[in-house]
């Protein structure tokens, strides 16, 4: 099916479709431009959608019909409600417990404005659009009854007093920017995605609002404010308000929101990153990687060299020394000295502990690569994106009932999905609907495939309609089909993973056109397509090992950009549907060790038939039986991603 550029598409219960008119306001026409002078600009849900025959799809389909569905909108404006003085609908007398209705009050309500405009244009299901619409409308409504000069807030505007030194009642909310950045990117969500006539004017007047607070302040004062490198839990985290505020200029042009944006850029962070040095030892993870986010967006937008720096230096340093073989990162939350990995951490000494990788981590992770990207199209970016996307934030959904989790324990624990509104519940509504996005970016008269992932493209800017098929996991070719062609040349820029086995192979129609190339490389085409062009990709796979960066005797199992676990037994496990904090204390099972002299896991691992990506591991004494699946696929019981590898006899 042809994506449709202007309409939603109905998705009904049965799977039929049927055009939906267009709504007030229409889906944008273009991406908004990333200010990267010739940059790529990343083809996001309004132009993608997903076909059936992956773990992506049927985890965004979970979500659509249910997780994501099954939030009430009026419990999620219940604070906003209270707080402007507003009436609440028949039958609501409370929001969402936990966090939600914590000390990050109102967090849901942007994240879920996220989710559902992204849901609405991911996959055409007007539902979501109808939601999202409403949401905007009633905080619009908030916005207009509390009438603070463009104030809008789940809590009292005295939390902001409080934080800036002065007497107020926050109502119990100790980190208001953090929501306050939720709900701005939430609404300027609903603008890009669904055209959303009012969500504009209120990130605006919030974004006047806070501008004018920011202005009264002192550079001491700022300083103070936004310095969150005292303490493991910074009582100030203040989220990617420099992203949201850099994103709200991109869409305004009004300069005057860059340079809101950039009094969150502080030179403690920005100068060292700068240089290359590593201080990241003891932050807050997730405090400082949304940071970063927003070093990146501002200085894609206005060319600042130690900004473009210091967010580069970031990723790498992230990405090299904090990060587990998942492409996740921090213990606790925290980050480590560079290095550590596998062996006694920050949380308490422990080793692997049940605290290993926080979800909203790995969320800001990918958007950051994407800016960078967006700067400069390097395929090690799209190698991270893969890894982490593939082998923690698709491991993050369970498969049955679509809920999430907040930490993804590595070794001898169980996942634990969430019953709260915890972070992690915020930010894992979001992923799912951004599936789509990542996977195609564009420039000009180029398109780079990043990632390969059965997709419908429709790139307007060519002219040029592509279906993607084939599932890389399986070891398939993946096959490309011209659906429409655009009257002038262009590139396709594949993207040739860091992982392939053997020399890749690539035809159009029937003949081949390259065989070989580099890993971490992009093979081109060029031509003017026509409809019906069809070209096939082979990326071999096969199972290898990867040594942790500080004990390699401690190795993980691969297949092709899949991660391998290892089924550790369901023995006396207590329902892991729960609280975030419930079995953070409860001891791992031991992890039985592989015993084998060959360091190719293909000489004993073997498949196990008519089960993809199925292993029994065989002749590896202590490991001997053990079930290997992907990550993604095992859920409900304990398991393991490192094992300890000696190469004497089973």
């Amino acid at each position: 099916m042809q994506l449709k550029p202007i309409k939603l598409i109905l998705l009904t219960l049965g799977g039929s479709l049927a055009a939906v008119p267009a709504q007030t306001g229409s889906l944008p026409l273009a991406p908004v431009a990333s200010g990267v002078p010739n940059g790529v600009q990343a083809m996001d849900a309004t132009r993608v959608r997903l076909l059936p025959g992956s773990p992506f799809y049927e985890r965004q389909e979970l979500h659509r019909k249910g997780y994501l569905a099954s939030f009430n909108c009026d419990k999620l404006l219940f604070h906003y409600r209270t707080l402007a003085g507003l009436p609440q609908p028949a039958g609501v007398s409370g929001g969402y417990n936990g966090w939600d209705s914590g000390f990050i009050r109102g967090h849901m309500a942007g994240h879920y404005l996220s989710a559902a405009s992204r849901m609405a244009a991911a996959t055409g299901d007007a539902s979501f659009k109808q939601k999202a619409d409403y949401m905007v409308a009633e905080l619009a409504k908030c916005q207009t009854a509390l009438n603070q000069g463009g104030y809008l807030a789940a809590f009292p505007s005295g939390a902001f007093d409080i934080l800036e030194g002065k007497p107020g009642n926050g109502g119990g909310v100790v980190v208001p920017y953090y929501t306050v950045h939720k709900i701005m990117a939430g609404l300027l969500d609903a603008h890009h995605y669904l055209g959303n006539p009012q969500a504009l004017p209120v990130a605006v007047k919030m974004a006047d609002y806070f501008a004018k607070r920011l202005a009264a302040l002192s550079g001491e004062q700022l300083e103070r404010i936004f310095r969150t490198d005292g303490g493991r839990n910074p009582q100030n985290e203040f989220g990617a308000m420099s992203e949201v505020l850099a994103e709200l200029y991109a869409v305004t042009g009004d300069r005057r929101h860059l340079d809101a944006a950039q009094l969150f850029n502080r030179s403690w962070f920005v100068g060292p990153l700068a240089k290359g040095e590593d201080r990241l030892a003891g932050l807050h993870g997730n405090t400082h990687i949304a940071q970063a986010i927003g070093l990146a967006h501002c200085a894609n937008l206005s060319g600042d060299a130690d900004e473009m720096q210091a967010s580069e230096n970031f990723w790498k340093i992230l990405t090299r020394e904090h990060s587990f073989v998942i492409g996740g990162n921090s213990f606790r939350e925290w980050f480590d000295k560079p290095g550590v990995e596998t062996g006694p951490c920050i949380d308490g000494n422990k080793t692997l502990p049940a605290t290993t990788a926080e979800s909203c981590n790995t969320h800001n992770m990918l958007k950051l690569t994407t800016r960078l990207f967006e700067r400069k199209p390097d395929a090690a970016y799209a190698d991270y994106f893969e890894r982490a996307l593939y082998n923690h934030l698709l491991a993050t959904v369970a498969p049955d009932n679509g809920a999430v989790t907040y930490f993804m324990p590595l070794s001898g624990n169980f996942r634990t999905y969430l019953t709260g509104t915890f972070c992690c519940v915020g930010s894992g509504i979001e992923n799912t609907p951004r599936y789509n996005e990542g996977i195609y970016f564009q420039q000009g008269d180029s398109l780079w495939v990043n990632l390969y992932i059965p997709s419908e493209l429709d790139w307007r800017e060519a002219g040029l309609v592509v279906r993607q098929e084939g599932d890389i996991t399986r070891g398939e070719p993946l096959r490309f089909a011209v659906i429409k062609a655009g009257k002038h040349p262009s590139n396709l820029n594949f993207r040739i993973p860091r992982w392939i086995s053997k020399p890749v192979v690539v035809t159009l129609n029937g003949k081949v056109m390259e065989r070989g190339g580099k890993p971490s490389t992009y093979v081109t085409l060029k031509r003017k397509w026509q409809a019906g062009d069809v070209i096939t990709l082979t990326l071999p796979a096969a199972l290898r090992l990867e040594q942790a960066k500080d004990a390699p005797s401690k190795v993980s199992v691969f297949f092709g950009p899949v991660l391998l676990a290892g089924e550790l037994g369901r023995e006396n496990m207590p329902n892991d549907l729960a609280d975030k904090p419930a079995y953070l204390n409860m001891p791992p099972v031991a992890v039985p060790q592989i015993k084998s002299a060959s360091e190719n896991p293909a000489d004993w691992l073997e498949p196990l038939t008519g089960a993809s990506l199925v292993f029994k591991a065989h002749g590896v004494g202590p490991a001997d039986g053990i079930i290997f699946r992907p990550l993604y696929d095992l859920h409900h019981q304990r398991y393991s991603v490192y094992w300890n590898r000696s190469t004497g006899n089973p």
